[in-house]
């Protein structure tokens, strides 16, 4: 893997002004922003639509490393407070490099194993599992380090997989959305699923999921796409994201599945498990919580 390098540009601001400080720094090229709490507010999620309610919150965007970036990003930011009539601290840009991320894998990373069905095996940047996992397992999928969220190690993750790993998946056809690493669609695959797609917003997350699927001779059966395309129809549908998008994008996703389709949906805090169940008209879901995450399992027509 080479070493690649990447700035940080890091926004502390109001959370009045957190949606357009990310919206900004989106229409700068970061190919990924991410918002937290400034002060150590515990997070709650908001209603679907709306933002965290932060009174301050650290706002950054990763952009690849260039030489010109910073007085570039400094300039364009000046002129934003200008037009917007705000005043805003300092940008800060910091390098980071691949390696920092490769590091904090490695030290972090363990195998997972879904009963005899399934196993999820971090590798290292020379490709090598970090541990190995008992042997008897049917399917395993190496997963490596990288930038998109998703290892499997998040109690959110583990429970799709969990839920991919109980069934075999013979030749149907699967939606990933929020699709990060790819790790789901990856399970579904390596336990016998046709072809999956892989959607997802974040190019980091779209070339995350490709190269992962190249590694596990995968790249011939999945295709990924920040997008859904008209009339796709799946057997299953896989959404490891928030309880938020999983309400308001409900009906998109429903008019994907076939009579009978496998839906697990999770991210979803337990007080929210209702309202999410009750957005996905005709599918029957059982609620499964582990560590203080609900995953819903169902069916649609079932």
């Amino acid at each position: 893997m080479t070493d690649e390098r990447w700035l940080r540009a890091v926004l502390t601001v109001p959370e009045a002004l957190a949606e357009a400080v990310g919206d900004w720094l989106e229409a700068q090229g970061a190919t990924a922003v991410s918002l937290e709490d400034a002060k150590d507010q515990p997070l709650l999620e908001p209603p679907p639509g709306a933002m965290p309610l932060w009174q301050e919150v650290v706002v950054s965007g990763l952009f690849p490393f260039n030489d010109t970036l910073a007085p570039r990003l400094r300039e364009a930011l000046a002129a934003w407070q200008v037009a917007q009539g705000q005043s805003l601290p300092p940008l800060s840009i910091t390098p980071l490099e691949t390696t920092d991320w490769v590091r904090a894998w490695i030290q972090f990373a363990v195998p997972l194993r879904f009963g005899d069905r399934l196993a999820v095996v971090p590798i290292d940047d020379q490709g090598a599992a970090v541990a190995e996992v008992a042997d008897g397992v049917a399917a395993e999928v190496r997963l490596a380090p990288g930038l998109a969220f998703g290892t499997g190690g998040h109690a959110t993750t583990r429970q799709c997989l969990a839920a991919v790993a109980e069934r075999p998946w013979a030749g149907e056809r699967v939606l990933d959305f929020g699709c990060g690493s790819g790790v789901l669609a990856l399970a579904a695959l390596a336990c016998g699923a046709g072809e999956a797609v892989g959607v997802d917003h974040d190019d980091q997350a779209l070339a995350a999921t490709t190269h992962n699927a190249a590694l596990n001779g995968l790249a011939a059966r999945l295709k990924v796409s920040k997008r859904l395309a008209p009339g796709e129809q799946f057997d299953a549908v896989l959404a490891n994201v928030l309880a938020g998008p999983l309400v308001s994008l409900a009906p998109q996703l429903r008019a994907t599945l076939k009579p009978g389709a496998r839906v697990v949906l999770s991210g979803i805090l337990p007080e929210q498990a209702e309202a999410v169940a009750a957005a996905w008209d005709g599918v029957r879901f059982e609620f499964r919580e582990a560590d203080g995450w609900m995953c819903l399992v169902g069916r649609f027509g079932g």
